[in-house]
């Protein structure tokens, strides 16, 4: 595919507003695209405006890889502080793309589909490859888990998902876990609290022994690769008016786990917490889970890890040593402090198998199959995701579509 045609599709599914539930455009997008290349797909509808994409091509006997990334996006904010409107796919005189999504992860996704039709064009290939293009990641991973639900894992060897991760390939990362805990109390004048039970100070009671219990557990287990268990109390919502006693307070919290010390096995602490508390007079606290993604850890050295490996190597522009001076480029000085630290922990002339606290796909992915191996791998600029002014530099995007091409007629041969 010629590199105009490659830029005008990420373009157009920049151009989509796919935050918020929105997807189904961009899998419409894909799905016409895919149909003027003679492959066929199927959306897999999960609300009005939510679908997921599936599209298998193959070739004989040989091994099955998934290939994956999300349509969604997050929000893009007060659009007024963008230097470019977030939605207008905006190419400046660096050759470098403006737009939500811009690097998590239209890029990645949308080389996956170019270098998966090139390879259908190519039969340049043993075994089977299967494209999934997936709704809701941003919030819940709802249409990879409902892949996984309808099997579309069980015969898979590997998944690479191209989530932007240009530096190293990552073959482990951290679970997410986000929880509410919800106090109620009684109202009353704030002249006369004896009548009243203050959801606040309950709250605040509760944050700290959670706080102290998690920190206290988390610190008996280390994972080798993925370090501790961390809890953050990121939300805090409470009361309605100064000298009232407020019946009602909640906190958000995420954390970030490892398989000793897992999502399980800290919501069992909480509760446990919380049970202790209730049992105090007036204490009247609820805990929910809101989201329950799971630690992922597959191996490090897996074919299709030497494969990305070994293909990357061949290329100088995909090398840690070109894509920090690139990114560097188009960030400008104020990330100076960030590149160097980041420099200093990479071997800036291989890509190598890293680990990352957040979390992908894989995290629904691995409740599919538990002898998955996975690799995530693509463009972008980490350090821009969620953020105003999100870009890519071109030239990356193109390298990683001719990277992707090879990675599969390598592994897949």
């Amino acid at each position: 595919m010629e590199r105009q045609e490659c830029i005008n599709i990420l373009a157009d599914v920049i151009k989509i507003n796919s935050e918020n539930g929105n997807e189904k455009e961009v899998a419409l997008y894909y799905q016409n695209l895919l149909k003027k290349h003679n492959i066929k797909s199927e959306l897999i509808e999960y609300d009005d405006k939510r679908a997921s994409l599936v599209a298998e091509i193959s070739n004989g006997c040989g091994r099955n890889l998934a290939i994956s990334g999300h349509m969604d996006v997050v929000s893009a904010g007060d659009e007024n502080e963008w230097t470019y409107p977030p939605f207008d796919a905006h190419i400046d005189e660096d050759e470098v793309m403006w737009g939500r999504g811009a690097s998590d992860m239209k890029p990645g996704l949308s080389a996956l589909v170019i270098a998966f039709i090139e390879l259908n064009e190519s039969k340049n290939f043993k075994g089977k490859l299967r494209l999934m293009a997936t709704v809701g990641e941003e919030v819940g991973q709802l249409g990879a888990k409902q892949l996984t639900d309808l099997g579309y894992l069980k015969d898979i060897d590997a998944v690479l998902i191209a989530e932007p991760c240009n530096v190293g390939v990552t073959y482990a990362h951290k679970g997410s876990l986000n929880y509410k805990v919800i106090s109620k109390g009684i109202q009353a004048h704030s002249s006369m609290p004896e009548l009243g039970q203050n959801a606040v100070e309950h709250l605040s009671e509760a944050m700290h022994e959670i706080t102290k219990n998690i920190s206290k557990e988390a610190s008996k287990y280390k994972n080798d690769v993925l370090g501790q268990t961390f809890n953050n109390i990121t939300v805090i919502n409470g009361g309605k008016q100064v000298n009232s006693i407020p019946e009602l307070a909640e906190f958000e919290a995420n954390a970030r786990t490892i398989p000793e010390f897992d999502n399980e096995k800290l919501i069992s602490l909480v509760k446990e917490t919380i049970d202790k508390l209730n049992k105090k007079d007036g204490y009247d606290l609820k805990l929910e889970v809101t989201s329950d993604l799971s630690p992922v850890e597959t191996n490090a050295n897996s074919e299709l890890i030497k494969t990305i490996s070994l293909v990357a190597s061949r290329h100088e522009n995909l090398l840690p040593r070109h894509l920090f001076k690139q990114m560097n480029d188009v960030l400008g000085p104020k990330f100076d402090y960030l590149f160097k630290d980041m420099e200093d922990n990479f071997d800036l002339d291989s890509i190598s198998p890293i680990v990352i606290s957040g979390t992908t796909d894989a995290a629904q992915f691995m409740n599919g199959n538990k002898n998955l191996d996975i690799a995530v791998y693509g463009p972008g600029m980490p350090m821009l995701n969620h953020k105003v002014d999100e870009r890519i530099p071109l030239a990356q995007y193109i390298d990683f579509i001719e990277a992707y091409v090879e990675i599969f007629e390598e592994y897949l041969k």
